[in-house]
């Protein structure tokens, strides 16, 4: 008797084991299945239009996408003697002053720039004395706060998104975003009333889609260079009239641009398909006249993130710290791939769990069967 009852807590004891050893399996496996979905349907994604890919956001059409901007108010230089010689050392200095001091050239100038940005992401001036615009060689006020000449001040673009054409837009004829600000009232206020003399930047990431469809567009008067990656796609430097420059990304991944309905041309910048870039945007306002900022994205899968991931109250947003010039939004992540991170994870739990339970039972059911058979 005590025989047979050590076979069967034997017996139980092999069962018990051979049930958590094939639930662990059971779990493992699970998991690897839904690894391999999760990826599937990534990539199904991938390939589908920016429309299905932000549809997927929770965008809707009409909805406002806000955009992180880091805007620098510049006080105005002071006008000098253009033939005092004493003058010319902070003649060459100057870059932000009212065009009635009369020094500069009106009109689209390029070249202002270099190709490329430096390692923090920030413009490089070409300078030089010959150059109508002087004082451009050293453009660190443009990004940063210098005491007495500019200070940093955060803020946001609101984009209205168009599910036809998958299409961001802001449009401004009146676009004065630093009124409010006191570090130069006093000094850049026109007789309008607005404040004229700053610079903006701002990042736009983006997953190249090589739809041939895909394509960028901005009108603004003064300094606008736009960079796709670390290089220079769109070159509209110089105090002028509002400009429109057009960005298209071909087929083969290659960027043309053009400036003022000129025709298409080719930049230099070839990108690959599905990977990660930014555009990168810099403007400036030095005139005391107008102040005009439109921009337009076409097609484009923009990283755009449910604002519960960024930990601010509401609403859309594009995915970008403004804080750190190197960070882009890892796809996966903060993308239009996983809207809403919460309910995400939810649903792979609740997967999870179903595929674990129904795995486990079967396994138990086949070892009892087993079992019963040996009896």
């Amino acid at each position: 008797m005590k025989k047979k009852q050590g076979q069967k807590n034997e017996k139980i004891r092999t069962f018990g084991i051979a049930t958590l050893l094939i639930f662990g399996l059971g779990i493992l496996l699970a998991i690897a299945g839904l690894s391999n979905m999760v990826g599937e349907v990534r990539d199904n994604l991938i390939s589908k239009t920016p429309n299905a890919l932000l549809a997927s956001a929770g965008l809707d059409d009409g909805k406002e996408v806000s955009i992180a901007v880091s805007y620098f108010d510049q006080r105005a230089d002071e006008c000098v003697n253009l033939y005092d010689a004493a003058s010319m050392n902070e003649l060459k200095t100057r870059q932000f002053e009212w065009t009635s001091c009369g020094y500069y050239n009106k009109g689209l100038e390029q070249g202002l720039v270099e190709y490329y940005l430096d390692e923090n992401y920030d413009l490089i001036g070409v300078g030089g004395e010959l150059m109508s615009n002087r004082g451009l060689a050293d453009l660190s006020r443009w990004s940063q706060s210098v005491e007495g000449k500019s200070q940093n001040y955060f803020g946001t673009l609101k984009m209205n998104y168009k599910a036809s054409g998958a299409e961001f837009s802001y449009e401004s004829d009146e676009f004065y975003p630093l009124d409010e600000v006191s570090f130069s009232s006093d000094d850049a206020v026109n007789k309008d009333g607005h404040n004229h003399l700053f610079t903006m930047n701002l990042v736009v990431p983006f997953t190249v889609l090589m739809s041939g469809d895909e394509s960028f567009e901005i009108t603004a008067d003064d300094d606008t260079f736009v960079f796709i990656g670390n290089e220079l796609a769109l070159d509209m430097g110089g105090i002028h009239d509002a400009l429109t420059g057009r960005v298209s990304i071909s087929g083969s991944g290659e960027v043309y641009a053009s400036v003022d309905g000129e025709e298409m041309a080719y930049s230099g910048i070839n990108i690959s398909e599905n990977s990660g870039s930014t555009v990168r945007i810099f403007h400036s306002d030095r005139d005391s006249e107008n102040s005009v900022f439109k921009m337009v994205f076409h097609e484009m899968d923009l990283n755009v993130m449910n604002t519960r991931m960024a930990g601010v109250d509401e609403g859309i947003q594009i995915a970008y710290d403004p804080t750190d010039p190197s960070f882009v939004a890892p796809l996966g992540e903060t993308s239009v791939f996983y809207p809403d991170s919460t309910r995400g994870y939810m649903i792979m739990a609740m997967i999870f769990g179903i595929v674990v339970v129904v795995f486990s039972v079967l396994t138990v059911m086949t070892l009892r069967t087993t079992i019963k058979k040996k009896k």
